[in-house]
């Protein structure tokens, strides 16, 4: 996904499974595991790309791309 700095992100569990989003790379997100129906979200200060996990679920994994 592409957003611009200070636009939120957010990630929504739609899967019977407890997830979680985190920022391995950069450290900038870690979110609480968020049960099916509940959400996290993160704005961006800067550009970049954020690459990011479920930590529970190996494999699941994103890049997020930051724009001015």
């Amino acid at each position: 996904a592409t957003v611009k700095v200070g636009q939120a992100v957010k990630w929504v569990n739609q899967d019977s499974a407890p997830h979680d989003a985190t920022d391995e790379d950069t450290g900038q997100f870690k979110s609480d595991q968020f049960p099916k129906g509940e959400s996290f979200e993160f704005t961006p200060k800067k550009p970049g790309e954020i690459n990011y996990v479920c930590t529970l679920h190996p494999g699941m994994e994103g890049t997020l791309t930051v724009t001015q």
